[in-house]
Protein backbone atom coordinates (compact mmCIF):
# COMPACT_ATOMS: atom_id res chain seq x y z
CA UNK A 1 0.00 0.00 0.00
CA UNK A 2 2.83 2.41 0.86
CA UNK A 3 4.55 1.65 -2.42
CA UNK A 4 1.41 2.60 -4.34
CA UNK A 5 1.08 5.87 -2.42
CA UNK A 6 4.75 6.67 -3.01
CA UNK A 7 4.36 5.96 -6.73
CA UNK A 8 1.33 8.26 -6.98
CA UNK A 9 3.13 11.00 -5.06
CA UNK A 10 6.19 10.70 -7.31
CA UNK A 11 4.10 10.82 -10.46
CA UNK A 12 2.18 13.84 -9.17
CA UNK A 13 5.45 15.63 -8.38
CA UNK A 14 6.79 14.93 -11.87
CA UNK A 15 3.59 16.22 -13.46
CA UNK A 16 3.61 19.41 -11.39
CA UNK A 17 7.29 19.98 -12.16
CA UNK A 18 6.69 19.49 -15.89
CA UNK A 19 3.81 21.94 -15.86
CA UNK A 20 5.83 24.51 -13.95
CA UNK A 21 8.72 24.24 -16.40
CA UNK A 22 6.39 24.53 -19.39
CA UNK A 23 4.64 27.54 -17.88
CA UNK A 24 7.93 29.24 -17.01
CA UNK A 25 9.27 28.86 -20.55
CA UNK A 26 6.04 30.17 -22.06
CA UNK A 27 5.97 33.12 -19.67
CA UNK A 28 9.34 34.50 -20.79
CA UNK A 29 9.18 37.44 -23.19
CA UNK A 30 10.72 37.40 -26.64
CA UNK A 31 13.87 39.46 -27.00
CA UNK A 32 13.76 42.52 -29.24
CA UNK A 33 15.26 41.80 -32.68
CA UNK A 34 17.96 44.43 -32.12
CA UNK A 35 19.12 42.58 -29.00
CA UNK A 36 19.29 39.25 -30.85
CA UNK A 37 21.26 40.88 -33.67
CA UNK A 38 23.63 42.49 -31.16
CA UNK A 39 24.19 39.19 -29.36
CA UNK A 40 24.77 37.41 -32.66
CA UNK A 41 27.42 39.99 -33.59
CA UNK A 42 29.15 39.57 -30.22
CA UNK A 43 29.07 35.78 -30.52
CA UNK A 44 30.38 36.01 -34.09
CA UNK A 45 33.35 38.00 -32.77
CA UNK A 46 34.04 35.29 -30.18
CA UNK A 47 33.90 32.63 -32.90
CA UNK A 48 36.42 34.59 -34.96
CA UNK A 49 38.75 35.13 -32.00
CA UNK A 50 38.56 31.44 -31.11
CA UNK A 51 39.16 30.54 -34.76
CA UNK A 52 36.31 28.05 -34.84
CA UNK A 53 36.06 25.88 -37.95
CA UNK A 54 33.40 27.15 -40.33
CA UNK A 55 31.45 23.92 -39.89
CA UNK A 56 30.98 24.69 -36.16
CA UNK A 57 30.16 28.39 -36.34
CA UNK A 58 26.38 28.17 -36.92
CA UNK A 59 25.84 25.82 -33.98
CA UNK A 60 28.14 27.89 -31.77
CA UNK A 61 26.29 31.11 -32.64
CA UNK A 62 22.88 29.66 -31.82
CA UNK A 63 24.10 28.21 -28.51
CA UNK A 64 25.94 31.41 -27.62
CA UNK A 65 22.96 33.66 -28.38
CA UNK A 66 20.55 31.38 -26.53
CA UNK A 67 22.80 31.25 -23.47
CA UNK A 68 22.80 35.05 -23.35
CA UNK A 69 19.06 35.31 -23.94
CA UNK A 70 18.44 32.87 -21.10
CA UNK A 71 20.63 34.92 -18.77
CA UNK A 72 18.73 38.05 -19.79
CA UNK A 73 15.36 36.42 -19.04
CA UNK A 74 14.20 36.04 -22.65
CA UNK A 75 12.90 33.07 -24.61
CA UNK A 76 15.42 31.06 -26.58
CA UNK A 77 15.33 31.30 -30.37
CA UNK A 78 15.18 28.33 -32.71
CA UNK A 79 17.28 29.92 -35.45
CA UNK A 80 19.25 33.04 -36.25
CA UNK A 81 18.04 33.44 -39.83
Amino acid sequence: MQSSCLTRTTLAAILVSSLAISFSAAALPQAPVKDVVSLKDACQQIALEDQLPESEVATFLLDCVNDQLTEMGYQRVSSLD
